[in-house]
């Protein structure tokens, strides 16, 4: 029975190992001292909103025609043109881009949410 625990925690201990060098190769793992001063570069951090489109259009679609609130690439933030109304958005243009494959889409409107409800 000495024997069967001891086979039980080196297994264990070798699940354990390749886990953690797993997680390791994968995460960075940065430890601070409460009184470093950290400073973040130009490239790190919040992006302008200004920056938020793709840097290249290679794997760019054109998907205009049936209305989509998310990209087929995963992302659900657009570009889209609007014009104001009193402090409010009056009007949209239909036509939009993915902020992060750039592919064009048409914007949803509450006239599409109601034709799904039938």
């Amino acid at each position: 029975m000495m024997w069967l625990n001891r086979l039980a925690a080196l297994l264990f201990g070798l699940l354990s190992v390749g886990l953690v060098r797993d997680f390791l190769d994968k995460h960075t793992i940065i430890v601070l001292d409460k009184d470093t001063d950290i400073e973040m570069e130009e490239d790190e951090g919040m992006e302008d909103i200004i920056n938020l489109r793709p840097e290249n259009y290679d794997h760019a679609m054109d998907l205009r025609g049936a209305p989509t609130h998310v990209c087929p690439c995963g992302c659900n933030i657009f570009n889209v043109k609007v014009i104001f109304d009193d402090y409010e958005i009056g009007t949209y243009f239909l036509d939009m881009e993915c902020a992060q494959c750039g592919s064009l889409a048409t914007a949803p409107t509450p006239v599409d949410r109601e034709g799904l409800d039938n």
